[in-house]
């Protein structure tokens, strides 16, 4: 993830692969949602805030933070980046074709995700809001907005309006906030119609979900073989799902 950029969009053309190949390998979904909940616990979504105690080290761990060999975290600047594209990486993912598939919930899912995450942050008066609320909704925007503005505009005009009205307001703006706080608001300053209307930029239009009048795209890889169920995922709706997700709906 630390070759990502989410805004450029370095992510699409590897998450349309995985979303494609996730509708012929059921293995896929089990196995990247493990790595993707180690190395980003903010995927679950999750946000994490100081304890009553005031440990700093306990606080990083549970952000997800990685220790370097000498056993030093990373600094803030570098675990900020990559969480940015850890989360673009999955809103990619949700907003690619096929649009029947449920790798992290698919496009259904990251309604979800995003309603799950809003609810996590901290109301009015509490500002500024945890560190990770910018980084990870402009991650998360510019890669799935355009798919959840035309698939879910009603729902979609609401949650946008919250973060224009209100969360934009309350941003931490501290030195090492400041930049991805200025990219929120550069992404919604621009406004819902351009979310709308314009592709993110490096997604490719008949990869890319962003309209709900928009068929299903067969997949180009061969039928996978030799491959069992192993169990279903927790983000997929598959009637073999056991446990809810934190992103789709399936039963318990």
């Amino acid at each position: 993830a630390d070759g990502f950029n989410g805004p450029r969009g370095d992510g699409f053309p590897l998450a349309a692969m995985f979303s494609s190949v996730s509708t012929e390998c059921e293995e896929l979904g089990p196995v990247l949602e493990a790595h993707l909940y180690t190395v980003c616990p903010t995927a679950i979504p999750i946000l994490s805030l100081p304890t009553s105690k005031g440990d700093e080290n306990a606080l990083m761990e549970s952000l997800g933070m990685i220790k370097d060999k000498n056993g030093e975290f990373e600094s803030f600047d570098k675990f900020l980046h990559r969480t940015e594209g850890l989360i673009s990486i999955m809103a990619d993912i949700m907003s690619s074709f096929p649009s029947n598939h449920t790798l992290l919930g698919g496009r259904e899912g990251a309604l979800t995700w995003l309603e799950r995450f809003l609810d996590l942050i901290p109301s009015p008066p509490t500002s500024p809001l945890p560190l990770l609320t910018a980084p990870v909704l402009v991650a998360f925007l510019t890669g799935a907005g355009h798919m959840l503005a035309n698939n879910y505009s009603s729902k979609f005009q609401t949650i946008f309006d919250t973060i224009k009205n209100d969360i934009i307001e309350r941003l931490d703006e501290s030195p090492v906030g400041v930049p991805s706080a200025t990219r929120l608001k550069k992404v919604v300053g621009a406004g819902l119609d351009k979310m709308k209307s314009e592709l993110p930029q490096g997604a490719v239009e008949s990869l890319y979900n962003g309209k709900e009048s928009c068929g299903s795209v067969v997949s180009s890889f061969p039928k996978m073989s030799g491959f069992g169920s192993v169990g279903a995922s927790a983000f997929g709706s598959s009637p073999q799902v056991t446990a809810p997700s934190p992103f789709g709906r399936g039963s318990a």
